[in-house]
């Protein structure tokens, strides 16, 4: 376990501001996505998922070294819901890299601010763990956003092309039957 007190201390705190923090991931978004601000997250629990995702965060950083944030079903499962959201927003990969770098800017700054608020520094080393830990979070989250995004895009454009590819064999055999009979009596 990262067993140091800024570590803590941060773990608390992002759970106590997780919804200021998820307001502030919020704010940027409607500018950077597609879509109308209020369908940057349309429902409800999606909306919910995002406090509760830096929950999850916070709770990784308590966590022992050694246990991956990936093992957290609900956190990878919120990550694939995110992904479905925006494929079905039609946003663009840059989009969605976009959405997770400025999570990560938000965490960053927001550890710079607690540990500059802190009466006495923490070492170079507990913040750069607790960092290295933040930046670990959002790339696991941002890898499963993106895999599901890609995914389902690949899905889409298999599908679309099967039926181009079956419209240009019918295309083609209707083509053919009006020329046979001409062709025939062409000599051809």
């Amino acid at each position: 376990m990262i067993t140091t007190g800024f570590s803590e201390v941060i773990a608390e705190r992002l759970a106590n501001e997780h919804a200021l923090l998820a307001a502030r991931w919020f704010a940027p978004l409607h500018d950077l996505l597609p879509v109308a601000a209020n369908e940057v997250f349309p429902s409800d629990s999606l909306l919910d998922h995002i406090p509760s995702l830096i929950v999850d965060v916070s709770q990784y950083l308590r966590a022992p070294e050694d246990q991956a944030i990936a093992a957290n079903t609900q956190v990878v499962e919120k990550a694939r819901e995110l992904g479905k959201l925006r494929h079905q927003q039609r946003a663009s990969l840059h989009q969605v890299l976009r959405e997770y770098q400025l999570l990560g800017a938000i965490l960053m700054r927001f550890v710079e601010d607690e540990a500059n608020r802190m009466e006495q520094a923490p070492a170079p080393s507990e913040c750069v763990a607790v960092t290295s830990r933040l930046h670990h979070a959002v790339a696991v989250l941002l890898q499963e956003t993106v895999e599901t995004f890609v995914g389902l895009y690949t899905q889409t454009i298999t599908e679309q092309s099967e039926r181009l590819r079956q419209f240009t064999r019918m295309a083609t055999h209707e083509w053919r039957q009006p020329l046979a009979p001409i062709m025939t009596a062409g000599g051809t």
